[in-house]
């Protein structure tokens, strides 16, 4: 073999060997995002209770679940006085942690017919806490929104 063909090879192992240094390099990034997608999901998944304020503070208890790929949400808050309450359900549909984004529909509520109204979360995560702003369709006025995971 002629050294041009020699040097020839040689610049194409290299090559291939850089690619696949790369590809490893890019797959254990890639690896690690997904734990870090992974733990940050976690975090959200489960019981969380507190208070919604919707000029009256309402107790509150949000459970996260998953679905596949899928975060589902319920929600039941009530005041002390039973006057006002209601339950909800509905997908996170933007989840970048420490941010979250919720949208469902009332399945239950204390003001006739309004079932099916549409509500909107828009929560941040830190350690324990979660707190935001829920926006139900029917006032499109924000609530203040404060959880604790349930231990």
């Amino acid at each position: 073999m002629s050294a041009r063909g020699l040097s020839t090879m040689h610049v194409m192992r290299a090559i291939i060997g850089v690619g696949l240094a790369a590809a490893v390099a890019f797959g254990l990034a890639a690896v690690s995002v997904v734990r870090a997608q992974d733990q940050a999901r976690a975090k959200v998944l489960g019981v969380w209770e507190g208070t919604i304020n919707f000029g009256a503070s309402a107790r509150t208890v949000m459970e996260f679940t998953a679905d596949g790929e899928t975060i589902r949400w319920k929600c039941s808050y009530r005041t002390t006085s039973n006057i006002l309450w209601g339950d909800a359900e509905g997908t996170v549909t933007s989840f970048s942690a420490p941010n979250l984004e919720a949208s469902g529909v009332y399945t239950k509520h204390s003001v006739a017919g309004t079932e099916g109204t549409r509500v909107k979360f828009a929560l941040a995560l830190e350690g324990d806490q979660m707190k935001g702003t829920a926006i139900p369709e029917m006032t499109n006025l924000p609530a203040a929104v404060s959880l604790t995971r349930r231990k």
